[in-house]
């Protein structure tokens, strides 16, 4: 279990499905099966399912818990449980179809396992409080998009991190403040550290691209004449970037993009003048704000690249976010 939140989560599931159904079940530590890699053993009357609890299930994380379950199902001889915080109806129902079984801390379910069959909608439970995503705007997220960008940075000074992010100390105060009081930040002799990095880069993830993304959006472009069969040649100007689809296929040639994000701290009116794309609506070209310092790199920082891919709900998009984090992401866990 990574954190006590999920054992509310799993104390709350439960109990409120034992009182919604008046059934009998039973849960165990993992560490009552050999071998077991799972949260906990959950026994529904005499289907025994090996359970996973996530606290936060999103449209932005939905495709990587879905990726996660089947690769760990194929692996295991009983089935699996997915045991989330409060989960929309919508939400519920993708999991459920994607054939996982699913539970809330509501007691709300999908369950369907050999003449066990369980469904339960509507019930709500103060859970919400403890477990919704944590809201990171503006200066917010640019330092804890610094933060997860280099592990270390966490232990820097404020002003040193005033410096590299442009925030201003009472930003940095507050953000880590939220982070310590939320559990995902401790300090020791040692200094600070970051706990749980894959739950908060999903985070990350969820407020970058429902809440910031949209909002750095500037204009949408098409490419001129044969740029689209030949964006690899294109050189673009200084303080601009490739994002999301390209990006990754710069990174490894797996994916074809087919949408072009670019990123830019200059005027995106440079495209026009070097003759690389003209504005249009219906374009292929998004054109975004960056929020982070400019460098040589031809693409975007991996974490907005993955956050890009992840946040596009296409499943090409998501395997290719999937290479990417085993690549440049996984020292977050």
């Amino acid at each position: 279990m990574s954190d006590t939140r999920e054992s509310d989560i799993l104390e709350l599931a439960i109990n409120n499905f034992r009182m919604t159904f008046g059934v009998t079940i039973d849960c165990k530590s993992p560490g009552c099966m050999e071998k077991c890699k799972t949260d906990a053993i959950v026994t529904i009357e005499s289907t025994t399912f090996l359970a996973e609890v996530k606290s936060n299930v999103t449209l932005s994380n939905l495709n990587t818990v879905i990726d996660f379950f089947n690769k760990t199902s194929n692996e295991n001889v009983y089935p699996m449980l997915l045991i989330a915080g409060e989960l929309s109806e919508s939400i519920m129902d993708k999991i459920f179809d994607a054939g996982i079984n699913v539970m809330d801390a509501a007691g709300n379910c999908r369950i369907k396992r050999e003449g066990l069959m369980m469904f339960c909608r509507g019930l709500k439970t103060e859970v919400r409080n403890k477990t919704a995503v944590l809201s990171f705007k503006g200066q917010s997220l640019s330092i804890l998009f610094f933060v997860l960008s280099d592990l270390k940075n966490v232990n820097l000074t404020f002003r040193e991190i005033q410096k590299e992010t442009g925030a201003g100390l009472s930003a940095i105060n507050k953000t880590f403040n939220v982070l310590r009081n939320t559990g995902y930040l401790f300090e020791s002799v040692n200094g600070r550290f970051l706990k749980n990095t894959r739950q908060l880069l999903d985070i990350f993830v969820d407020n970058y691209v429902r809440v910031t993304k949209p909002k750095m959006r500037m204009t949408t472009m098409t490419f001129v004449g044969d740029g689209l069969s030949r964006w690899k040649e294109i050189n673009l100007p200084a303080q601009m970037s490739w994002g999301g689809e390209p990006a990754a296929n710069l990174k490894d040639g797996y994916l074809s993009p087919e949408i072009f994000d670019i990123y830019t701290s200059t005027a995106f009116t440079k495209l026009i003048a070097d003759k690389i794309a003209v504005p249009s609506s219906s374009g292929e070209i998004r054109i975004f704000r960056k929020f982070w310092p400019d460098t040589d790199e031809t693409t975007a920082p991996a974490l907005i690249v993955y956050s890009d891919l992840m946040g596009s709900g296409d499943v090409r998009c998501i395997e290719a976010a999937n290479r990417l984090y085993d690549k440049e992401l996984s020292y977050l866990g």
